[in-house]
C-alpha cells in the first residue's frame, strides 16, 4: 500500500519597512504562505505584534534599543507642507528643487538604514531558524543581501517599473506618451533624486554589496533569485513588454491581507437614511495630514447628493464632517470598501487594490510618487477617472462622481478584474516557485 508523501513545512521569516503599503502586501503574502501549511514569523518594530498575531505568526520584535536615538527624518513633514510642488503636469513636479529639498527628499534613506540595522540583528541571533526571507523593504538592503539565507524580494509600488519601454515610473504618463517627454521627464526627476541615490549608493558600498545599475537604482530589477509584485493581470503594462530581466519579477494578482477587524462594517445610523450613494474618501495617511486639502475636498463633496465615509487621517481631530458625512481618524477600510457603491482614493497601491479587489467603480485624485501612475492606469484601461487633486472645480468633481456612478461599461470592467483577481493562480504559482528554492538550497548545503 502506497504512502502519501508528506510536504515539508518550512520556515518563513517576513518583514517590511514600517509603511501602510509594504506591511500590508507583505502580510498578505505571508497569509498565502501560512495557507499552504508553512511556518510563518513576522519580524517588525513592538507594535506590530498584534498584526502577527491576528493572523497566527509567530512574531519577533526588532530591538527597540537601535530606534531609541533615531529621529525619523523630515520627509513626512516635507511632504506634507510641500504637496503644492506635485500639483502642477508632470515637468513641474520635480523641477526648481533646491539641495535643502533634495537634501530632506534624500532623508528617506536614514529609514533603511536604522532598519537595516534591526534586520541584521534579527538575523545575527536566529540563525539556521528559517528557510527563506521575504519582504517589501522598497529598495536593497545590505543585511539581506549578505544573509546566507534566501531573500525574495517583494514591491507594492505600481509595476511599470519592470517594463523599459512603458512610460517613466512616478510620471502619471500613459502608455503612448511622448519619447522625448518621457525622457525630458527622468532628466528632471534624477536631478530631483540626485541626493538620495548618492546617499544608496555610499550606503552599499560601504557594505560591499553591488550598487544598482542607474537605470533602476531604487527598485532592484535583477534579484538573486525572483521576487514577487503586487497587480491584477488586468492593469499590468503587458502592451509595454517584456519586462526586463526576463523570468525576474512576477505578479501576484491578489494579495489581500485579512480586515482589520473581523466584524463587518454597519452603516451609522446618522448617514444610513439619507439618500444616495454611499462613497468611501480616503487620502492615504500622507495626503489627510494636509488638513486644508481635506477641508477643501470635503467641502466640494458636501454638496453632493450622495453620503460619504471618510478615512480623516492622523490630524482628523482637526476635521469637522458635514451632516451627510461620517468618518474617523482610521477606518476599517477592507469591511468599508465592501459595502460601499464607489471610492474616491489618492491611488497608494494598497487601497487602489482593494477597491479593485471588491469590484467597486472609483475615482483617484493622486498627489504623490505612484499614485499618478495608478491614477493614470484607471484611465488608460477605462475602469475609473482621473481628478486633479488641486482643481476643486464642483461642477467637474460632481460630473466625475455621477458618470462614474452610473457608467455600466466601466463597472463591468472593474467587476471582470476583480474576478480574475479571485479566481487566479498566481498565489499557488509563487508558494510553489519559493518551496522549490527552499528545497534546492536545502539539498545544495
Amino acid at each position: 500500500m502506497s504512502q502519501t508523501k508528506t510536504k515539508p513545512k518550512y520556515r518563513i521569516l517576513i518583514s517590511s519597512i514600517d509603511a501602510f503599503g509594504t506591511i500590508n502586501f507583505t502580510l498578505g503574502f505571508g497569509e498565502i504562505l501560512s495557507e499552504a501549511g508553512h511556518e510563518v514569523t513576522f519580524t517588525q518594530r513592538v507594535h506590530h505584534k498584534k498584526l502577527a498575531d491576528k493572523r497566527g505568526f509567530y512574531f519577533i520584535p526588532f530591538d527597540e534599543s537601535i530606534f531609541e536615538n533615531f529621529q525619523p527624518g523630515p520627509f513626512v513633514d516635507w511632504v506634507a507642507n510641500n504637496l503644492e510642488k506635485f500639483r502642477g503636469d508632470a515637468l513641474e513636479r520635480y523641477k526648481g528643487w533646491t539641495d535643502e529639498d533634495k537634501e530632506i527628499f534624500a532623508s528617506i534613506a536614514d529609514d533603511y538604514f536604522v532598519t537595516n540595522r534591526a534586520i541584521e540583528k534579527i538575523l545575527d541571533e536566529n540563525k539556521n531558524s528559517f528557510d527563506v526571507i521575504v519582504g517589501d523593504f522598497e529598495t536593497q538592503f545590505p543585511a539581506l543581501i549578505r544573509s546566507p539565507i534566501p531573500f525574495i524580494p517583494l514591491v507594492a509600488l505600481n509595476p511599470v517599473c519592470f517594463y523599459p519601454q512603458g512610460p517613466p515610473p512616478f510620471s502619471g504618463y500613459p502608455v503612448n506618451v511622448d519619447k522625448e517627454k518621457a525622457r525630458k521627464f527622468k532628466e528632471i526627476y534624477d536631478s530631483a533624486c540626485i541626493r538620495f541615490k548618492e546617499k544608496l549608493y555610499s550606503w552599499w558600498e560601504s557594505f560591499n554589496v553591488p550598487v544598482l545599475p542607474e537605470e533602476c537604482w531604487l527598485v532592484n530589477r535583477y534579484p538573486k533569485y525572483f521576487g514577487f509584485y503586487h497587480y491584477p493581470e488586468g492593469l499590468d503594462y503587458n502592451e509595454c513588454g517584456p519586462k526586463e530581466p526576463a523570468g525576474k519579477w512576477f505578479r501576484i494578482d491578489a494579495s489581500i491581507r485579512k480586515p482589520d477587524e473581523e466584524s463587518e462594517f454597519v452603516i451609522p445610523k446618522s448617514i444610513a437614511s439619507l439618500p444616495g450613494k454611499l462613497i468611501y474618501f480616503s487620502l492615504g495617511s500622507l495626503g489627510s495630514a494636509d488638513v486644508e486639502l481635506m477641508r477643501q475636498i470635503i467641502d466640494v463633496l458636501s454638496k453632493l447628493p450622495h453620503r460619504f465615509i471618510v478615512s480623516k487621517g492622523p490630524k482628523g481631530d482637526e476635521i469637522e464632517l458635514p451632516p451627510n458625512m461620517w468618518g474617523q481618524n482610521y477606518v476599517n477600510q477592507i469591511a468599508v470598501i465592501k459595502v460601499v457603491d464607489m471610492v474616491i482614493t489618492h491611488g497608494g497601491n494598497n487601497t487602489f487594490l482593494e477597491t479593485i479587489y471588491f469590484g467597486k467603480p472609483l475615482i483617484v485624485m493622486p498627489y504623490f510618487y505612484d499614485q499618478f501612475d495608478n491614477a493614470q492606469r484607471v484611465v488608460d484601461c477605462g475602469i475609473g477617472r482621473r481628478l486633479d487633486t488641486w482643481n476643486l472645480d464642483e461642477k467637474i468633481v460632481s460630473n466625475a462622481v455621477e458618470e462614474t456612478l452610473n457608467d455600466q461599461e466601466m463597472t463591468r470592467k472593474i467587476k471582470e478584474i476583480a474576478l480574475s483577481m479571485r479566481s487566479t493562480k498566481s498565489r499557488e504559482k509563487a508558494v510553489e516557485m519559493i518551496e522549490n528554492l527552499i528545497s534546492k538550497s536545502i539539498n545544495t548545503n
